[in-house]
């Protein structure tokens, strides 16, 4: 729960926390794709998103502006199940699986990216927030902007593991 008083946002304990988690997380995915082009299970950068996405999504369960299940709630559902697929899709040596398995992780941000926007667009600057609820054209245009960036994201991922198995193969 979310209070405005005197121009200062005020979150709970709880909000305080998973907001942290979410911010270091972001972090590390950015440190990710600085180093490796993706985040990627099993390295340093990867283990350490992973971990506090998953702190994030659990934190995110106590959280509810109306009360009850949100559509936050399910994209923390769908963020945990597709992070839990990428780290078991690590146990495979199948050339397809490092497709998958960069889709997922990439998944996970842009899924953690959507209520961060909305929290943060509708909150800042504090006494005239940009937007006032998902639909106004801030939330819609910064969204769209980052699936555009996905997308693209994905192509330039995809590109790059097709590109590395090709050159392993002709060692």
């Amino acid at each position: 729960m979310t209070k405005t008083t005197n121009n200062m946002i005020s979150l709970s304990v709880l909000g305080t926390i998973h907001t942290i988690i979410s911010i270091v997380a972001i972090i590390f995915a950015i440190a990710a794709f600085i180093q490796f082009g993706k985040i990627q299970p099993g390295t340093t950068t990867g283990n350490y998103y992973s971990i506090l996405t998953v702190f994030a999504c659990i934190t995110a369960f106590g959280l509810s502006k109306a009360g009850g299940f949100n559509p936050g709630h399910a994209l923390a559902i769908m963020i945990l199940l597709f992070l839990a697929i990428a780290y078991w899709l690590r146990r495979s040596n199948q050339a397809w699986t490092k497709y998958v398995q960069t889709f997922l992780m990439t998944t996970t941000l842009l899924l953690s990216l959507i209520p961060a926007v909305n929290e943060t667009l509708t909150r800042i600057p504090l006494g005239h927030p940009l937007a006032t609820d998902i639909t106004s054209p801030a939330i819609t245009k910064t969204l769209m902007g980052l699936l555009i960036l996905y997308v693209i994201a994905l192509i330039i991922q995809t590109l790059f593991i097709r590109k590395m198995q090709t050159a392993t193969h002709k060692e």
